[in-house]
């Protein structure tokens, strides 16, 4: 923490600072130093239970309060609206999002030696279906297809998947988008009534249309892509990013969304690489595209007020001040909100680079408003 609030107020400075034409090399450069030492969402293990109050939360997957250290002063906030006998509860590691139901569950086993009942692990989770998932066959089908560890973990749950939809079943506190996006699970899975009927659930058969998918020549094919992105994340890292490697980069993002699901996580980490290797080259304005694209999957996989939305969000406005993009007023405000929600009145404190933020967000509404 100390290091990142140490570094990022003085590249901030210098890639959002008053800058012409003759500059946008130096911006570019310095934009692609904040994006690369800005890590959105890292956890370090800090010794809470020593604090007598801090040792009374259980854990859950899909946490309601944030706990975060000042000094030596132990924080607790909630994070959303919390009714009265609801148990306040916080994550002991991966969250829904970050990690899929089955590795979450395996981690708490083997870290902490409990098996997690939380309602993320409990009940179907759009996320837990699709961050690792492939995308059907059928073109026009945006169903889900899980491979076998994820089926062994999902297919109980799915199975009460009617119960879960339904909202007159579910615990009083426990809202019904909290638990299940019923949209999204609508285009991804067959409709509920079939699933009392007959079950399709099986690797590599799509959840929707339950058309087939070769998952070995699927994953074959990703993995190759995979090589040209992580060619791309080390030539950002050595600060030497040929043209001819963001082609082949940019091929092999089409690889990927053409065989992952569309809302599958490495989806996003490679949008989020292609964002930053374009601001290295100097194009912001396709850095820009693909950083909102990366930021669009991951609202699907958390949600849209998650801390990791935050963190992405100041990436999405740098680049967007650095264009002149009078958005980046929205940006910025809805990023400070969520860091807000999560820090209170420490925020700026916290995170003195955010001040920066607000201070050109300013100036970019007075602009804004000047144009109308």
């Amino acid at each position: 923490m100390e290091k990142l609030k140490s570094l990022v107020p003085e590249t901030l400075k210098r890639m959002i600072g008053e800058s012409s034409a003759d500059d946008l090399p130096r911006t570019c450069s310095s934009l692609v130093d904040f994006l690369l030492h800005f890590e959105p969402f890292h956890q370090v293990r800090v010794g809470q239970v020593i604090y007598t109050s801090g040792s009374l939360f259980n854990h859950s997957c899909q946490p309601n309060i944030h706990a975060y250290f000042l000094s030596r002063t132990l924080f607790i906030r909630t994070t959303e609206f919390v009714a009265a006998g609801v148990p306040l509860e916080l994550s002991y590691g991966p969250q829904v999002g970050q990690w899929d139901c089955k590795d979450r569950v395996k981690f708490l086993e083997d870290e902490y030696s409990f098996r997690c009942q939380c309602s993320g692990c409990l009940k179907v989770n759009f996320s837990d279906l699709v961050l690792n998932a492939f995308h059907c066959v059928e073109p026009n089908c945006s169903g889900v297809v899980l491979q076998s560890s994820v089926v062994d973990c999902e297919k109980d749950k799915l199975k009460h998947l009617p119960n879960i939809i339904t909202a007159g079943n579910m615990e009083p506190h426990l809202q019904a988008e909290e638990v299940i996006n019923i949209d999204d699970i609508d285009r991804v899975a067959h409709h509920h009534m079939q699933i009392n009927s007959h079950f399709h659930i099986n690797p590599g058969l799509c959840l929707k249309c339950c058309s087939y998918c070769d998952l070995e020549s699927s994953s074959a094919a990703a993995n190759k892509a995979w090589i040209i992105i992580r060619r791309l994340q080390d030539a950002i890292v050595s600060k030497d990013v040929s043209s001819t490697i963001l082609v082949d980069a940019l091929s092999s993002l089409g690889v990927l969304r053409s065989t992952f699901h569309a809302y599958n996580r490495s989806i996003a980490e490679a949008e989020d690489n292609i964002a930053q290797a374009f601001c290295f080259v100097g194009e912001l304005q396709p850095a820009m595209e693909h950083c909102k694209a990366s930021i669009e999957i991951l609202e699907k996989l958390y949600n849209p007020n998650h801390i990791v939305i935050g963190y992405e969000l100041v990436k999405l406005s740098s680049i967007q001040l650095s264009l002149g993009d009078c958005a980046a007023v929205d940006s910025i405000n809805r990023l400070c909100n969520i860091f807000s929600c999560y820090y209170g009145s420490q925020t700026y404190k916290i995170f003195p680079y955010l001040q920066f933020l607000k201070r050109r967000e300013k100036q970019t509404s007075s602009l804004k408003h000047q144009q109308k």
